[in-house]
């Protein structure tokens, strides 16, 4: 593990380079053993660099991650579930992809970001609430914006129809 640089600090988050041949699992307990140890309530999220080819750990506050920030915005602005619609890519997005909130999950995104997600949300109930972009959608391969685009034909097929 290697410490981000400085600029990839802030009060709330530390950011660390991890190889990515690490064991996670056992890496991952060996944090959350240190963390408890010192009485610190956080979360690890893992994500991949993948141009970097480098595997990315930050410790965050524990109610600090990407679903609160979207419940937080949907409360503020007055948005239903239905109304919403996330797009990720890697292991930071998961707890917002196997919530309730609808989401894509773009065809970019690493096989173990899929298989995570597909088997969270099977565990929690929320597997009809998580699209997985394929490609194909107007002739698009379903990588990044063309996910997203193909994520809102699925959810919201009316929007779609607009465009046109």
């Amino acid at each position: 593990m290697l410490l981000q640089p400085e600029e990839k600090q802030n009060t709330y988050k530390l950011s660390y380079f991890i190889p990515l041949d690490v064991d996670l699992i056992a890496l991952k307990q060996a944090m959350e053993s240190c963390l408890e140890a010192n009485n610190i309530s956080a979360s690890l999220i893992y994500s991949v660099d993948e141009q970097a080819a480098v595997g990315l750990m930050d410790v965050l506050p524990q109610r600090a991650n990407k679903l609160h920030a979207i419940e937080f915005l949907m409360r503020e602005q007055g948005f239903a579930s239905e109304q919403t619609l996330f797009a990720g890519d890697s292991g930071n997005d998961l707890a917002v992809l196997t919530s309730s909130v609808p989401s894509v999950l773009v065809a970019n995104a690493h096989r173990d970001v899929v298989d995570q997600a597909i088997e969270a949300a099977q565990r929690m109930g929320t597997g009809d609430r998580l699209y997985l972009a394929e490609g194909g959608f107007r002739g698009m391969n379903g990588n990044y914006s063309a996910g997203i685009l193909e994520g809102i034909a699925h959810f919201h097929a009316d929007a779609i129809r607009e465009l046109d």
